[in-house]
């Protein structure tokens, strides 16, 4: 290595080699800047992996941090032949025969007879240095400096002229590119301006087999078409975008004229948004702009738009997938009776033993999504009287958009009542490799080692709404995660105070319902008084209620351990008893408690949990924790 490289690397900071890495993101933007404070790379359609190198031990993590090391084998041996210790950024390619990326084919490979890349864009971290801080050219140069490309392992190549590379991309129908700024630090996480990308957009003609009716003035809510496919007519998707006002009652118009009471689709149409659906012959071809295809010939996300073709025949227009990304066999989306898979329990005590249990011989559903393909059977089961399964998979499905952002990177517990909302506790902190093909998982090495169990945990981490429904379907109730995220472990965002009135859950109907109304005043004159008392430090706080007949007062903080929170915490919680000891206390004993709000502050610890904003509680009836102005 070169002096000038070795001085550069020295401008790092001195530290171990990072545990994980949250990989820094692109904003997305419609065109390629044409300003020359950027360079441009190749937007590959693979999978972003974070590789760490140390030792000749190899470990591959997914932008979720997955350990993907076991499946590429190929990229591992090109790593070991590295000889510095690094963490590099990159994305793992397979080309498909047109020497097309091909994503369907990453996610299959077989480690065998399939060709496969590891183009490398950043170096992190190199033999004892954290480099983040660094330009990105600075680290290219080290970059160049330790990797020699061959088959497998490649350095990202760079072009000056944005305009012209996406030109070829879009020409080549790969994905799109990225603009890069020389001088962008290594931001973990991080969406801005510094990394920009430009996907292409994909048009097509199809031809419309229905519309979905309008509840508002507009016309109607969306188009949906299809292609033929050996002379079956295959619904597709949805177009919502892209018509413009005053000629979408004329499009109506050319819809009621072929209008027929059954669907010419000869698949099942999805993703209606429950609004109602007329068909009609399928005559009208249409252009459409899309984003990309999925794995089972659908197109990713609505379509918008672009106008009618007269010239096509509807018979001609097929469905037009290059021929690697056309699944062999699509799965049926229908209800079936299956048998669970068989699994290993990795811990001696595992509860999914209860889980394979109650799902034994379970009716079950298949619903297609964009990520990935989630299950749920047993929809009908009532969870509350009169309150099924099938509801409260909706609920989480249609307030997905609200809760993910609260629970998102941030590990959970799993709180399972396998029969209904009054059914026994099981509790599931490891996965044990159970968890859903498009959802992560944090490994955390075990604080307590015990026997018979291993000695680190895969918690589920939830960014997706898939995630999410997998989580319910399995029998929580509600959403419990931690107050500190994967890139930033030891460290909360929040402190957690909780207003825990005690009620005797022994109690039925309007006796309990008197009691919890009069425990709910008292936790409000508690929540007051902490609000004085947190505007007399001027801390800012957010306050929701718990679900069940309390409230949560969430305190954002940063740069704290969970020692210092927690210390905070019972403090702040001293004080506000102090204020208030007739209706408060901070006994940790249940049955000294009488009938005061037990003020909380023992769940700021690790690994503790809170249930999130939004999730319906098990509780006696379905209440909601709800955040409050």
């Amino acid at each position: 290595m070169k002096p000038a490289i070795k001085k550069m690397i020295a401008r790092g900071d001195k530290s171990p080699m990072p545990g994980n890495v949250s990989p820094m993101l692109c904003t997305l933007v419609k065109e390629p800047p044409q300003d020359d404070d950027y360079f441009f790379e190749i937007k590959w359609d693979g999978y972003r992996i974070n590789s760490f190198i140390q030792n000749k031990k190899i470990r591959l993590d997914s932008r979720g941090g997955k350990d993907y090391t076991s499946k590429y084998p190929p990229v591992v041996a090109a790593l070991k032949r590295l000889k510095h210790d690094l963490v590099l950024d990159g994305e793992i390619v397979v080309f498909n025969e047109e020497g097309l990326p091909d994503f369907n084919a990453v996610q299959n490979y077989n480690g065998h007879n399939t060709s496969i890349n590891y183009f490398v864009f950043d170096v992190l971290w190199i033999d004892g240095y954290n480099i983040k801080k660094l330009s990105l050219t600075e680290r290219r140069q080290i970059l160049k400096s330790v990797i020699v490309d061959d088959k497998i392992l490649q350095i990202s190549k760079t072009f000056d002229d944005g305009t012209e590379l996406f030109k070829k991309i879009m020409q080549s129908g790969m994905e799109g590119i990225v603009a890069k700024r020389p001088a962008s630090l290594y931001k973990e996480d991080d969406r801005s301006r510094d990394w920009l990308k430009i996907p292409t957009r994909i048009r097509q003609e199809f031809v419309i087999g229905g519309w979905a009716q309008s509840e508002k003035a507009r016309s109607f809510r969306s188009l949906l078409f299809g292609a033929y496919n050996k002379g079956n007519f295959e619904w597709i998707g949805r177009s919502g975008s892209g018509y413009k006002e005053i000629e979408m009652p004329g499009i109506l118009n050319k819809l009621k004229k072929i209008e027929v009471k059954k669907s010419s689709f000869v698949n099942q149409v999805r993703d209606t948004k429950g609004a109602s659906i007329h068909w009609v012959k399928p005559q009208l071809v249409a252009n459409f702009e899309f984003a990309a295809w999925t794995p089972s010939g659908r197109i990713r996300k609505p379509a918008t738009f672009l106008g009618f073709r007269n010239d096509k025949d509807p018979l001609d227009v097929v469905r037009e997938i290059p021929k690697s990304s056309v699944p062999k066999k699509a799965k049926a989306i229908a209800k079936t009776k299956v048998l669970p898979k068989k699994y290993k329990y990795l811990n001696a005590d595992s509860n999914w033993r209860y889980v394979d249990q109650e799902q034994k011989d379970a009716e079950w559903s298949a619903f297609e999504m964009e990520n990935c393909t989630i299950q749920a059977h047993n929809l009908d089961r009532e969870i509350w009287h009169s309150f099924t399964k099938g509801q409260l998979l909706l609920y989480y499905s249609e307030i997905s958009d609200w809760i993910l952002p609260h629970i998102a990177d941030r590990p959970i517990s799993l709180l399972l009542k396998l029969m209904n909302a009054g059914s026994q506790k099981k509790f599931i902190k490891d996965m044990e490799n159970r968890q859903p093909e498009c959802a992560s998982v944090f490994v955390d090495k075990r604080r307590v080692k015990k026997a018979g169990k291993r000695n680190h945990i895969d918690y589920l981490v939830c960014n997706n709404r898939e995630t999410l429904l997998y989580i319910i379907d399995l029998g929580c109730v509600d959403i419990n995660c931690w107050a500190s995220r994967t890139r930033h472990i030891e460290y909360p965002d929040y402190i957690w105070i909780d207003l825990d009135p005690t009620i005797d859950e022994h109690l039925k109907g309007k006796q309990l319902e008197a009691l919890e109304n009069d425990s709910f005043l008292k936790a409000i004159k508690v929540a007051r008084e902490t609000k004085k008392m947190l505007d007399k430090y001027k801390l800012t706080s957010f306050i929701k209620t718990s679900g069940q007949s309390g409230l949560h007062i969430y305190i954002p903080c940063t740069g704290f351990t969970f020692t210092q929170t927690r210390n905070f915490a019972e403090h702040l919680a001293e004080q506000i008893h102090h204020h208030l000891p007739d209706i408060s206390t901070t006994n940790v004993s249940k049955t000294q408690r009488k009938d005061l709000v037990y003020i909380d502050a023992g769940q700021n610890d690790y690994a503790d949990t809170l249930a999130a904003p939004y999730s319906v509680r098990p509780y006696h009836k379905p209440i909601v924790s709800t955040p409050l102005d």
